[in-house]
């Protein structure tokens, strides 16, 4: 079998393998988030100051999930849009238009060039911030670090600046792009977490081994129906592809 009959089946068997460890990782995620335990503030906080007095300062850890609101005292503020928030990511990019050369044989051996434009974005710096806040209900709070969480973040700015750079013979600038996305430092959250006082105060965190540290808008059910949505896209996805590099490489088999 020749190279050339190769690459399609080569390309569609690396799908299907890529959708196949999304769909893997999605499923983990649904098991993390059910096996974490519903929880409420105050509970986390009588459960801690339980265990601390039977076992010691620093022996409480569990896997958690709840809503509450965020609470700041000291927020950033982003610096593109000026908006006060508890995390946000900035990011750069340059919009180009690069040539590409495909040079393809016929059947009676004569190599083919043909040029084209793809359009392509290349991202020149990211700038993202984080700082501690608090989740609150009622009135008891339990302090939360952000470090390491699945954040979801708001678009608050964008903007394309026309380009400066001049075309060559195988580029053509489009402009560049900035995007500023926040979290901002009110307003309900659903969050997945470890929570432990293993650093001395009780806190929301990362786990220490494998497990969800999420932050985001909306409930438990959203995140989960999303989870299961994206799931069956992975699985569709990769069943497809699965039986494209097969149908591919069969047919390649029976031309030879």
């Amino acid at each position: 079998m020749e190279g050339s009959q190769l690459l399609i089946p080569a390309v569609l068997g690396a799908g299907a393998i890529s959708t196949a460890l999304a769909r893997r990782h999605q499923a983990k995620k649904l098991i993390h988030l059910l096996d974490a335990r519903s929880s409420s503030v105050a509970e986390l906080l009588d459960l801690q100051a339980t265990v601390a007095a039977q076992m010691g300062a620093g022996s409480f850890r569990e896997r958690v999930k709840l809503s509450a609101e965020i609470v700041c005292a000291a927020p950033l503020t982003a610096p593109w849009s000026g908006e006060p928030c508890v995390a946000f990511r900035n990011t750069t990019t340059a919009l180009m238009e690069v040539r590409e050369e495909r040079t393809s044989t016929d059947s009676e051996g004569n190599s083919h060039t043909s040029v084209s434009w793809e359009r392509r974005e290349d991202t020149l710096e990211t700038l993202e911030r984080r700082c501690s806040f608090a989740l609150r209900q009622g009135n008891q709070q339990l302090k939360l670090d952000p470090t390491a969480a699945d954040l979801e973040l708001e678009t608050v700015f964008s903007n394309v600046e026309p380009a400066s750079a001049p075309a060559t013979h195988n580029t053509r600038p489009l402009g560049t792009r900035r995007e500023e996305a926040i979290l901002r430092p009110n307003g309900m959250v659903f969050v997945v977490a470890e929570c432990s006082d293993s650093g001395g105060a009780l806190q929301l965190q990362a786990p220490l081994e494998a497990g969800l540290f999420v932050v985001r808008r909306g409930g438990e059910e959203a995140f989960s129906r999303s989870i299961r949505r994206w799931r069956r896209i992975w699985t569709a996805s990769s069943w497809v592809l699965t039986c494209a590099a097969a149908a591919t490489t069969l047919a390649s088999l029976l031309q030879r």
